[in-house]
């Protein structure tokens, strides 16, 4: 038997498949609406608390990186070559002591001929000096003229000025074979050497060695604009602030460090500020390289409002939140928290002292507006356990 489909037949399945679905998702919210309301009507039992206050120091932390608080590159000042050193890499040592020898004997030769020039224009001048004496007694008697004296003036003069020539001549000798000897020019420590004995240098030849100074040392870091405020409220222009330094393996390093320099700007791509503190490393355990974790605790008290963990919903993207008590309703309050203090999230905005803040039996809230029941919470814990057993 054919089943034949006419346009009216047509006609009104099309219909019945478009008006069903509406009609059912309709009864659907109608019976979900019934439904939400129901839960509405029925009070949900909860514990509330209001905020509490806390009195703490301010801390936070970072990632520091240790650094020498000098650090020199040893240079050639003259030219020649290197015949000897006079350390072993690693080494400390002292400000003035001699690290490396560089061939001394063109420059000895040099102090040797400028000496000479200068004992021989010392010589002319007093020769010429006498002569102009002569002159002059001479020009009272009127035994020579004026073009004379004149001109042993002028003779004296001319072997004056090369006598200061040489001088300084001489002294310029005399500094550059003294920087044949290279002298440490800070106390620290001695780096790997970067060219050996036998080898020419000379100023372009760059760096021989490295020294650092190892007490003190800085440890530089960044903090974020946020926590860079909340400690600067909290201290003295951070004069007061005490820095603690952390290695790799947990162990703190038994000295306090102070901050001795503040950037004056925010970096913009990382949106935190450069700061630095100084430490005594009078034992060399802080090598330059190292990163440490660093701690920087402000010395005044500053009072908090708090709320458990537990009990604020959301995230640190979309925000957080917390339900809270009005009238027999769950009401919902946006929070906005900067730091967490023993499980608790401080709070900087969002809630009063008075709220009342939901903190168990949030489970049980649909919606805003949802009755509630408040009770104690040995009778919430005690109806908890009942439910489970």
């Amino acid at each position: 038997m054919k089943f034949k489909m006419t346009r009216k037949k047509m006609a009104i399945l099309v219909l019945l498949v478009i008006i069903v679905p509406i009609v059912y998702n309709k009864l659907a919210g109608t019976v979900m609406g019934l439904i939400q309301r129901q839960a509405m009507m029925q009070p949900k039992e909860v514990v509330v608390n209001e905020p509490q206050t806390e009195e703490v120091n301010i801390s936070v932390e970072s990632t520091g990186r240790v650094e020498a608080k000098y650090s020199v590159d040893v240079i050639a000042r003259v030219s020649g070559f290197l015949l000897k050193k006079y350390f072993k890499e690693g080494d400390f040592v002292k400000k003035g002591q001699l690290l490396f020898q560089i061939d001394p004997k063109e420059y000895q030769l040099e102090v040797n001929n400028s000496q000479a020039a200068v004992n021989q224009y010392g010589a002319l001048l007093k020769n010429a000096q006498q002569e102009l004496n002569r002159a002059n007694a001479l020009i009272k008697e009127d035994l020579i003229s004026h073009s004379d004296v004149d001109q042993s003036l002028a003779t004296r003069n001319s072997n004056r000025a090369l006598l200061d020539s040489a001088r300084q001549k001489l002294e310029l000798a005399r500094v550059n074979l003294s920087y044949t000897r290279i002298h440490s020019p800070i106390d620290g420590r001695i780096g790997k050497v970067k060219i050996t004995e036998g080898n020419y240098v000379d100023a372009t030849s760059g760096s021989l060695v490295n020294i650092s100074s190892m007490n003190p040392v800085y440890v530089t870091f960044s903090l974020r604009s946020q926590d860079f405020v909340k400690l600067l409220k909290a201290s003295d222009k951070f004069k007061d602030v005490q820095v603690k330094a952390q290695f790799d393996n947990g162990v703190i390093y038994d000295k306090i460090g102070k901050i001795d320099f503040v950037d004056n700007q925010i970096d913009q791509n990382s949106g935190s500020v450069q700061m630095r503190a100084v430490f005594d490393n009078s034992k060399g355990w802080l090598v330059p390289g190292d990163y440490m974790k660093v701690t920087l605790i402000a010395p005044k008290k500053v009072e908090y409002m708090t709320v458990p963990q537990a009990c604020a919903k959301g995230d640190a993207m979309s925000g957080y939140y917390v339900w809270t008590v009005e009238d027999g309703k769950a009401v919902r309050k946006d929070i906005k928290v900067s730091d967490d203090i023993n499980n608790n999230w401080v709070v900087d905005s969002g809630l009063d002292k008075s709220d009342q803040v939901i903190v168990s039996g949030i489970q049980n809230i649909a919606m805003q507006g949802q009755k509630v029941k408040v009770i104690d919470a040995e009778t919430y814990a005690k109806k908890e356990k009942a439910g489970k057993e």
